[in-house]
């Protein structure tokens, strides 16, 4: 949500020597982060549609489990995640989903690029760093566990040459769906409070457990 220090699993365009400097280079950023918010665009094509979607909005994340994503336009969405609950809140629709995360799996095609250390990457992903293009480092990472494959086919991550933050990630679903998330005014360690994390059922709003 998401992020994330990359190891390669094989490439034939790369020494292992670079990929470590690179992985160290991340894993030093990932250390020293507390919190990140950043402005995002995200381009969702569906494929059986032929149709695009593209929204806007802000997401804010604080270690280790706290996270939150708005979504401005063109439809509102709030999705706040605090340890093993999650909202999914639909304001037009005044409609509030809850989600144990235990049950629901893993979301963390949303979560890509912030946040996880090397050893949950090499458990739960087979990694590959395709390219260097412009002043990105373009990695592949393709689920290991047949729960996640399920409804996530693989995911694109372009990591910053010079900073070493991801700043844009792309995921692809089996069903050939692909969502194109871009990050920008990404700030690091700004003391996000907690309140960012919390959320309120407002008054009216239905609350339904899609997975009860």
């Amino acid at each position: 949500m998401l992020l994330l220090v990359l190891i390669l699993l094989g490439s034939s365009a790369w020494a292992g020597n670079d990929l470590d400097s690179i992985l160290k280079k991340m894993n030093k950023r990932q250390r020293g982060m507390k919190d990140l918010k950043a402005s995002f665009t995200q381009e969702k094509i569906l494929e059986l549609l032929e149709e695009k979607l593209i929204s806007q909005g802000e997401m804010k994340y604080r270690k280790p489990d706290r996270m939150s994503w708005k979504y401005f336009e063109p439809d509102p969405l709030l999705m706040v995640i605090k340890g093993k609950r999650m909202w999914l809140y639909y304001p037009d629709m005044k409609v509030a989903e809850k989600y144990d995360l235990e049950r629901a799996g893993e979301t963390l095609g949303l979560f890509v690029g912030f946040g996880k250390s090397v050893e949950y990457l090499k458990k739960n992903y087979q990694i590959k760093l395709l390219k260097e293009k412009g002043d990105f480092y373009c990695l592949e990472l393709i689920p290991k566990k047949e729960e996640e494959l399920r409804y996530l086919s693989k995911i694109i991550l372009w990591v910053n040459t010079k900073e070493y933050w991801p700043v844009k990630t792309k995921i692809y679903e089996p069903n050939g769906d692909t969502t194109l998330i871009e990050f920008r005014n990404i700030e690091i360690n700004t003391k996000i409070p907690d309140s960012e994390f919390e959320f309120k059922v407002p008054k009216g709003v239905e609350v339904v457990e899609p997975l009860k």
